[in-house]
């Protein structure tokens, strides 16, 4: 009984952290370059149940294989899913679309963290920039926009002009750089920060990539599909409440019966 009261607040647990999960992708479905999550459940390793018992002919014990059990489901991983999101066209310089045909594509950015003030390369897929007035081009959340030599950008102005090779020139044609695109063909190995950025666990090269100016790539979330897995996330929630419900109301049974044995 034990056993499966156990088994069912489990899944509860795996289903609430799902949701939780498909819940920020719905928040972020028009987030520039946002990449929704998908859950992977996993079930604990499975007990192998044995019988064992004596032979009432021979009087010898034996023990035979009943068969296995799983023992419950838990969320292993949240892991990002890099296929493209819907484009828009804004018009604006600063606002840039990148893809590449021999996997994920990502800008290099260096990050700052805002408490210990430490620096580290990191990769986004989000293309909504803004050049600050020092005449760097930055992130919206302030981080520099990097090119290929891992150089902090400087445009200057919005004057500024992208060629599908991601190189910059100014608006009279002078080379200014290109920007630090980078590609992966293993998506699944970056590790998401926060705030749109990812770690890679090994360094990224350059790949051929795709550049587009005035463009901007909104979340990849499939806003029907997600509403859907909510609602099948919540039925299966609602099936394991009720287990759970019926071991205490037997639980409950069996106390009371068993104090008015005499």
């Amino acid at each position: 009984m034990l056993r499966g009261m156990y088994t069912a607040s489990g899944a509860m647990q795996a289903l609430q952290r799902q949701q939780e999960m498909l819940s920020n992708n719905l928040a972020n479905a028009r987030t520039p370059g946002f990449r929704a999550d998908q859950a992977s459940l996993r079930t604990f390793p499975e007990m192998m149940i044995q019988q064992s018992g004596v032979n009432e002919r021979t009087g010898i014990q034996s023990r035979g294989t009943v068969g296995t059990l799983a023992t419950g489901v838990f969320m292993q991983a949240a892991t990002p899913n890099f296929a493209l999101g819907s484009i828009t066209e804004t018009g604006n310089a600063t606002d840039l679309q990148i893809s590449s045909r021999d996997g994920s594509a990502l800008f290099t950015v260096l990050h700052t963290d805002p408490l210990t003030g430490g620096e580290e390369t990191l990769y986004t897929t989000n293309g909504q920039f803004a050049v600050g007035q020092d005449g760097l081009l930055r992130t919206t959340e302030n981080d520099l926009v990097l090119d290929a030599n891992g150089q902090a950008l400087n445009v200057v102005n919005e004057d500024f002009v992208v060629s599908a090779d991601g190189a910059v020139t100014d608006g009279n044609g002078q080379a200014i750089g290109n920007l630090g695109l980078v590609v992966t063909d293993q998506p699944e190995t970056l590790e998401r920060t926060g705030n749109g950025l990812f770690r890679s666990p090994a360094a990224l090269a350059a790949g051929d990539v795709k550049v587009d100016q005035g463009v901007l790539e909104l979340g990849n979330v499939e806003i029907e599909q997600t509403m859907a897995e909510m609602n099948s996330g919540l039925r299966q929630f609602e099936a394991n409440q009720k287990v759970i419900q019926a071991y205490d109301r037997t639980a409950e049974k069996a106390v009371s019966e068993i104090g008015r044995v005499r």
